[in-house]
């Protein structure tokens, strides 16, 4: 072997050598993070991989990135009783957190999250965390969130408004109150259309206008709140809604007569609220297969014809005078 042969083997070696001690050295600056939050959880058994002396790999449920760094914990279906450990917020690299189905979870989040820089996906499903969500939350890098089925309460602060990418946010069924920000999500593009979820919650006043301006939608959903006023402004041929709108049990109250709906649109629940005037022609064109129209101040002939056929007397039941199939008859002369 020449010496050129030689040398290039000697600098490949000390480069391998040197780029493994400093993921290594990266790697044992979360190790410290890890051992306080299984402290903080009261030692559990599903993180006795976090211990000194061990390498990324084995840190399962935390996963590491291609430096060496915690970047996703997933903490899944365990039965722990415990607060959430502060701890996680010294995970400065941490991109995603999921912790979905833990009953036994409670206490508040803590306020350290918010050192997070980089988090983008924040998930806290189903479990008995409470009091208000930290404002904290808005120094992130949170592109989607979801806080399902908790017992948070207080109000959604609007500094998460300041986040620029949020375009998912599930806080359905909570204990929230207060209104809705206004560009809580906002910016939805085809490719990420935006999901809102606040669903069964104690929610208040009317929904932001600025809602009007998001062309793509996936879901706008916040059914079983206290909303009052307007929201015809969500509806609109021009507008490319996917999936859901969901806006019944609260005190809405608008005229739907000329409401256009959007093309693709397949779930509509406007029940129980006020909505008057008559069921909009629109209907029959668009890709709606669930309907509920029922529980509000409607009058007036179903409109026949398109997709109209598909929808049952439930959908319409309990308004002050709708008629037409698939109801009676209208009366002579209506």
């Amino acid at each position: 072997m020449g010496n050129q042969s030689i040398l290039l083997v000697v600098l490949l070696t000390f480069q391998l050598i040197t780029t493994s001690l400093s993921q290594s050295q990266l790697a044992d600056r979360d190790l410290p993070a890890l051992i306080k939050i299984r402290e903080q959880f009261g030692n559990p058994d599903a993180f006795a991989g976090w211990r000194p002396d061990t390498a990324c790999f084995s840190w399962s449920p935390a996963y590491c990135n291609e430096h060496g760094r915690v970047a996703k914990l997933f903490l899944w279906n365990l039965n722990i009783t415990s607060t959430l450990p502060p701890a996680i917020g010294e995970l400065d690299q941490l991109e995603t957190l999921s912790i979905i189905n833990m009953p036994g979870l409670h206490g508040p989040i803590p306020d350290s999250f918010g050192n997070l820089t980089h988090l983008s996906i924040f998930n806290i499903m189903v479990t008995s965390v409470s009091g208000s969500l930290p404002a904290s939350l808005s120094r992130t890098n949170l592109t989607s969130v979801s806080f399902f089925r908790n017992k948070l309460s207080g109000t959604i602060p609007r500094s998460l408004q300041k986040l620029p990418y949020l375009t998912f946010f599930n806080a359905a069924y909570n204990d929230l109150v207060g209104p809705i920000p206004p560009r809580l999500v906002h910016g939805g593009t085809p490719d990420r259309p935006l999901g809102l979820m606040l669903d069964n919650n104690r929610l208040s006043g009317n929904i932001p206008w600025t809602y009007a301006f998001e062309r793509h939608m996936m879901q706008f959903s916040v059914a079983n709140n206290r909303l009052t006023g307007d929201a015809s402004f969500l509806f609109g041929r021009h507008k490319t809604v996917t999936g859901t709108i969901d806006l019944s049990g609260n005190k809405l109250r608008f005229n739907l007569t000329g409401v256009e709906m959007p093309m693709q649109l397949s779930f509509l629940n406007l029940s129980h609220n006020r909505i008057y005037g008559g069921v909009p022609a629109s209907l029959r064109e668009s890709k709606v297969s669930v309907l509920d129209l029922s529980y509000n101040d409607l009058c007036g002939e179903i409109p026949t014809g398109g997709h109209m056929v598909q929808f049952k007397a439930q959908a319409y039941e309990h308004n002050k005078c709708l008629c037409g199939t698939p109801l009676p008859p209208c009366a002579s002369g209506r």
